[in-house]
């Protein structure tokens, strides 16, 4: 990791369980807010939104299409004025995680690449998303690009930036992450923390250079039917170790990390940056989500030991315009999807227009509840029973006392009614018991009980 220590001496470090600041444990929200899929005079009011709403991290994605659409003319200005929207984060004393690609994604077109470059790896003049001289020679331009609107907005310059990630969704060789986090240090980019999702068909990254973030959705616009809750999408509604179970496949730390004792993934906190706020339609799949699916499954993530809860996306937003050619998703350039030309609401916490959505309130009690109680909860450790029954539960505890997580929630499949339910919980300091389980609509809101 990089520069740790801000002025003042203030410090923001990550062990094997959960970020610290100025050595204290610190369980933070992040909410995805992507800056140029707003107009930039919309920025402030929605940072003090989402901060209201409990986010303390905002991440968003660098679209290298947003700005250099035309091959060597760039362009910072308005909606895609990135040091604008960082001096908006600090005004709001707001944390950034950027998402500095190159390829991102985000239902971009072409992930993000620019049509030209798009082009060039299409005609093999050299392999995109690797190592190879050609195509880094255009990535170390976005990153000093990207560099310099960050320039002096750096958690070691006092800045709201503490945190970049490295590419997106990846799994070729881990040696290109590496790669590109050398040229963001060269390129000035010395954060406290370096960051990567992936799909785990990479080889281990040397350990602790690169943290691994994961995700997990309730369902998905990229599925190749209309039938409901198709694959894994019920199981992220269940509590169960991170560390056992690859949720939407990201955020692995290389295949060969997994029993690559003891450096392994067990050595690394249990960190997210992409559980689903909501989901985007697609022209094939168009999913109609509800308040409750983000409500339970962030419940879930946190009862199964998750310390940082990321949302993507948190704020919704729509697509600028493009100077050659509209910038959604298209499969006409030979990518999965088909997404609206303009729309990117997402059905999230904050919709494209500010509105305030059930779930962003819900959010808001979880924010409230880890700002108070998330320091002695991040060093807990998650339980949970061996095999799944009726009812859906998990402690974190640290032998002493400990938080009960109940979950009688799934997505789609009304689930039994369950009534004069008790726990009786042993710890080292002595038993417990819960008051008889209230109802389903308690525990549905409330969602856990400090015992």
């Amino acid at each position: 990791m990089g520069t740790a220590t801000a002025p003042g001496g203030h410090t923001l470090t990550v062990n094997s369980r959960n970020l610290l600041r100025d050595g204290q444990p610190w369980l933070p929200i992040s909410g995805e807010f992507h800056f140029a899929r707003c107009p930039e005079t919309e920025w402030q009011d929605e940072l003090l939104k989402m901060k209201a709403g409990g986010v303390s991290i905002v991440a968003t994605y660098i679209f290298w299409i947003h700005h250099e659409e035309v091959e060597g003319q760039w362009d910072w200005s308005g909606r895609r004025n990135l040091r604008a929207f960082l001096e908006s984060c600090r005004k709001a004393d707001l944390n950034v995680l950027l998402r500095i690609g190159p390829w991102c994604h985000g239902e971009v077109r072409n992930g993000g690449f620019p049509d030209w470059l798009q082009k060039k790896g299409d005609a093999h003049e050299f392999e995109l998303r690797r190592d190879n001289p050609g195509y880094l020679g255009y990535v170390k331009k976005l990153y000093e690009q990207i560099s310099q609107q960050m320039n002096g907005l750096q958690w070691k310059d006092g800045g709201p930036v503490i945190a970049i990630q490295l590419e997106n969704e990846y799994s070729g060789p881990n040696q290109h992450l590496m790669t590109l986090k050398q040229m963001a240090r060269e390129a000035g980019m010395d954060l406290p923390l370096y960051t990567c999702t992936g799909w785990g068909g990479g080889d281990a990254a040397p350990y602790g250079e690169i943290l691994p973030f994961s995700g997990a959705y309730a369902d998905g616009f990229w599925d190749r039917s209309t039938k409901a809750m198709l694959g894994g999408y019920p199981g992220v509604f269940r509590f169960f170790s991170p560390r056992n179970r690859n949720a939407a496949a990201m955020g692995a730390v290389g295949a060969a990390a997994a029993g690559a004792a003891p450096k392994s993934a067990s050595a690394y906190p249990v960190f997210t940056c992409e559980l689903g706020g909501g989901m985007t339609p697609s022209y094939h799949r168009r999913v109609f989500m509800f308040p409750q699916d983000t409500e339970s499954l962030a419940l879930c993530r946190l009862g199964s030991g998750a310390n940082l809860l990321g949302f993507y996306m948190y704020h919704g937003g729509e697509n600028p315009d493009g100077k050659l050619t509209y910038l959604n998703e298209t499969q006409a350039t030979n990518y999965w999807n088909d997404l609206p030309v303009k729309n990117y609401d997402f059905q999230a916490p904050i919709g494209e227009f500010g509105q305030e959505r059930q779930h962003y309130h819900w959010l808001r009690l979880l924010g409230l509840f880890l700002q108070e109680f998330g320091p002695g909860l991040a060093g807990m450790t998650p339980r949970m029973p061996a095999v799944s029954g009726p009812l859906n539960w998990a402690m974190r505890s640290d032998g002493q006392s400990g938080y009960l997580f109940v979950s009688n929630y799934q997505r789609l499949l009304p689930q039994p009614k369950l009534e004069n339910v008790q726990f009786q919980i042993e710890l080292a300091g002595g038993g417990l018991e819960t008051h008889r389980w209230l109802g389903r609509r308690v525990l549905e809101r409330r969602g856990s009980s400090n015992n």
